[in-house]
């Protein structure tokens, strides 16, 4: 989960593994990188990222993620779009390369044209990206979406004023979580209320490296 207040300008190290192994040499490989919306599930946008020296064994790949204000918008790509997305897609731009296409599928459909239809196994609040990828809802967790996360339950609301509840990724720990505060609202559970004057937030991390 990507929140911009805590993660902007974060490094994240990520390995992937080719499909096939040993890949295979005639092959043309790149990565493709989805965004979803973590609390509606929508599908947000896309990255597709070359992969250079494909001879290699192993390639490493830097790059920036620009995060769009706003949903990509389909109508405005379907008038130029040249691929056949079928009944179950939509044609949709990446972010970093306007000249590239890409079919985006419904859920429980897959393939370059959304014709292959797969079984999901995910849990009914989440979203079946592929038969084994399933996107979870904010207080699911697992690799079907089975497991709840209690910290952030409705009934266990641990964000005060109407904060929202975010749980903290549970590869770090599945007990954490932090709170996005409304308006006038601050502190690690939005427990403070801010009144006339100036509010200074210092980080403590930064204060104790300097001194």
């Amino acid at each position: 989960t990507y929140i911009p207040q805590r993660d902007c300008q974060k490094k994240f190290h990520i390995y992937l593994l080719y499909p096939q192994r040993p890949k295979n040499l005639s092959a043309n490989y790149s990565i493709r990188i989805d965004i979803f919306n973590k609390i509606t599930l929508t599908y947000w946008a896309s990255w597709h990222l070359s992969i250079p020296f494909q001879f290699l064994p192993v390639n490493r790949i830097a790059t920036q993620l620009f995060i769009p204000p706003t949903i990509q918008q389909q109508q405005q790509v379907e008038s130029s779009c040249r691929l056949s997305c079928g009944k179950y897609g939509r044609c949709m731009k990446y972010v970093n390369n306007n000249s590239l296409y890409f079919c985006q599928c419904d859920q429980g459909y897959s393939g370059r044209q959304c014709n292959i239809r797969h079984s999901c196994s995910c849990s009914s609040d989440s979203f079946c990206l592929t038969s084994s990828i399933c996107l979870c809802s904010m207080n699911k967790f697992g690799r079907n979406c089975s497991l709840t996360r209690s910290v952030c339950q409705s009934s266990n609301n641990s964000c005060q004023n109407n904060g929202l509840c975010i749980p903290v990724d549970d590869r770090i720990n599945i007990n954490d979580f932090i709170c996005l505060c409304k308006d006038n609202f601050y502190g690690k559970r939005c427990e403070n209320q801010i009144t006339d004057g100036i509010y200074i937030e210092l980080n403590e991390d930064i204060i104790q490296q300097v001194s």
